[in-house]
């Protein structure tokens, strides 16, 4: 996990890191290159130091390797030139071999900070000054942010001073308008590290205090008092509440992160509410109610509603169906043949009309689950989800309000 962080100046060092690795982008924009890694595999981020070779080759492979870490997020001029660098790829404790407990001491010289539940927030240098941004640059999340240092001189002066030295300063933000776990009343902007970029050097925790009462910023708060092993930081992380956990972070910069129990449960809860379709299968496979006991109370509400609203289409549909197959069987009783050149149905919703010839030898079909078979069977895409919208008349996920509002 230790190594000394790679020197980067140019695009092309990092393309050559990334190149032919599958989960790499490379985004071209208005403003320069954005290189991100958007998805994890076991072979994007091998471990650093490498054995075997001539000793010029495995310096080479070491440097390409530590670059690939870096690739979260650099931000690279027009020209080419890296103005912005962000934080490097860590692990939280146990997630790989260089993070397992016995291999992280906390003899060495560290700090233990606050694990912030926000956004990343730098700042990407422009002609005319700067612009916020998130990982992959300004997006809409870094335009929620600006107001925000608009109407706070000292936070855009201690921004436009960092970068001026050759420095990206690093931001959390903690707000309402970009919730994800952990509730923020009130928005806060907290500088979280400060980083070369061209050394990726991080700042010590004193020197970020220092700057901090300079410019007056909120700071990342530091772990109170004295941790007696990773093993008992483990358990008591594990049982905060109300938090997501905690970082160490060694005096050359490296990092490993640590979650409560609490806030990975309810991740995991919410991210399987991230799509429409994972909701419906939840609803479908009666698992919803396993979920609910994580979600915060907003989003409870909000699942609740749609829950709802699904039920009461399913029951609507199911009705619909039965009367429409009770007046075909009045007209051509145990025909099937006759049914099926009744011109009158030639426009029947093909559902429907797939469910009668089904069900034609059955007194008495179970028409609720009919229709929730034809909603199981298009949960592919979101695409055949609203196919069959029609079937239950819930909201679009991503339009549903919260509560009765």
């Amino acid at each position: 996990m230790h190594y000394t962080f790679p020197e980067i100046t140019h695009l092309n060092e990092v393309l050559e890191a990334v190149q032919g690795v599958e989960g790499f982008i490379v985004a071209q924009r208005d403003w320069g290159t954005v290189v991100n890694y958007v998805q994890m595999g076991p072979d994007m981020f091998p471990e650093v130091h490498t054995a075997g070779g001539s000793a010029s080759m495995r310096e080479r492979q070491t440097r390409l390797k530590a670059i690939r870490r870096e690739a979260r997020g650099l931000l690279f001029d027009p020209d080419g030139n890296l103005v912005s660098r962000a934080y490097h790829k860590f692990w939280n404790v146990g997630e790989r071999r260089e993070t397992l407990i016995e291999n992280i001491d906390l003899s060495q010289p560290h700090i233990i900070l606050a694990k912030l539940d926000g956004s990343m927030i730098r700042a990407l240098p422009t002609k005319d000054g700067y612009r916020l941004a998130t990982k992959m640059g300004p997006t809409d999340v870094a335009a929620q942010v600006e107001p925000f240092v608009a109407a706070r001189p000292n936070i855009d002066r201690f921004i436009r001073d960092t970068l001026s030295q050759g420095y990206t300063a690093i931001f959390e933000w903690c707000s309402r308008k970009q919730t994800i776990v952990c509730d923020y009343p009130e928005d806060r902007l907290v500088l979280t590290a400060v980083r070369h970029i061209r050394t990726g050097e991080y700042l010590t925790y004193r020197q970020m205090q220092e700057l901090a009462s300079d410019y007056q910023l909120d700071l990342v708060r530091a772990y109170p008092g004295n941790v007696e092993n990773m093993e008992a930081l483990v358990r008591e992380t594990h049982e905060m509440e109300g938090e997501e956990g905690w970082i160490i972070r060694w005096a050359d910069g490296h990092m490993a992160k640590l979650k409560s129990a609490w806030y990975v449960r309810i991740h995991r809860a919410k991210d399987a509410l991230t799509q429409e379709k994972n909701l419906l299968e939840l609803i479908l496979e009666e698992k919803l109610d396993d979920v609910k006991g994580f979600l915060p109370v907003e989003d409870l509400a909000r699942v609740e509603n749609y829950e709802r609203a699904f039920w009461q289409g399913v029951a609507v549909a199911a009705d619909t169906w039965k009367r429409r197959y009770g007046v075909i069987k009045v007209e051509h009783g145990s025909d099937r043949k006759s049914f099926a050149l009744d011109t009158k149905y030639q426009n029947l919703d093909g559902n429907l009309k797939s469910a009668v010839f089904r069900y034609w030898d059955q007194a008495d079909p179970n028409w609720q689950e009919a229709v929730l078979d034809v909603i199981r069977k298009n949960l592919g895409t979101q695409t055949k989800v609203d196919d069959v919208r029609k079937l239950h008349g819930a909201p679009r996920w991503r339009d549903a309000k919260m509560g009765d509002e």
